[in-house]
């Protein structure tokens, strides 16, 4: 998952029936289960590739869209980089957030999320579509991060009834430096997934980023670097691309 923990751990107006006004106090799906001393249950997942992702999401949109109503999610992670960018062939789950979504549309997500479990040709996991990464950020964090993915709207998957749309390059940047200067948290894909965003971010306003910009975003989103991390990070930048990403 983005955010980093194991599963052991673990939009847009509607059309039609009414919906009642986003809200701070978020549920969390899919809801946990839990055992008879109510502890969670572990719960297995599976590498999902391009093909069963779109496959299972396309499923959750055709279910969403029999209820009459649109919902647009931002995700981040591993679902990015399998159907986006294509630089990895899989994930084993599509996180998604938003303060632009209520909790009936929470429920709805999560319930379409069982319902493409139980069509799926392969197996999913009962968590391959969740919203743990957005019970880990802070309210304000959460509503900018929104706003900005909206904003940017680098489109994920779309089919009438579900839309995702990537988070914003610099935040999922910013995530990644935040795993990287923590040794114990290292995964093996994530300064080229670093790179990868920081490279978007660069076509999209234009770079190199100077560093003094990059610490205020980590500041910003409440996640944290340092220069070793930002000098290995522009080092594989220079190595792949023959230019600095971040400069001084």
């Amino acid at each position: 998952m983005g955010c980093g923990m194991s599963t052991s751990q673990r939009a847009e107006p509607a059309r039609g029936s009414a919906i009642s006004r986003p809200q701070e106090l978020i549920i969390q799906i899919p809801r946990p289960e839990l055992d008879y001393n109510r502890r969670p249950i572990r719960v297995e997942d599976y590498e999902l590739d391009r093909r069963t992702l779109r496959a299972a999401l396309t499923t959750m949109a055709d279910y969403i869209d029999s209820h009459r109503q649109e919902i647009t999610v931002i995700t981040v992670g591993g679902a990015v980089n399998t159907m986006l960018l294509q630089n990895r062939e899989s994930t084993h789950d599509v996180d998604f957030f938003g303060t632009n979504l209520d909790n009936d549309q929470r429920v709805l997500l999560g319930e379409a999320a069982k319902y493409a479990e139980r069509r799926s040709a392969t197996p999913l996991g009962a968590e391959w579509f969740n919203n743990q990464t957005m019970l880990w950020l802070p309210p304000n964090v959460h509503r900018t991060v929104t706003d900005e993915a909206l904003r940017q709207d680098q489109v994920v998957f779309y089919k009438k009834g579900l839309k995702l749309v990537a988070a914003p390059w610099n935040y999922a940047f910013c995530g990644k430096m935040n795993r990287l200067v923590r040794p114990d948290q290292v995964r093996r894909y994530d300064l080229s997934d670093a790179v990868s965003y920081l490279r978007n971010h660069i076509q999209k306003h234009g770079g190199p980023v100077p560093r003094v910009r990059v610490t205020e975003w980590c500041r910003r989103y409440q996640k944290d670097t340092n220069d070793n991390v930002m000098r290995a990070i522009n080092d594989e930048y220079r190595r792949r691309y023959r230019a600095n990403g971040i400069s001084r």
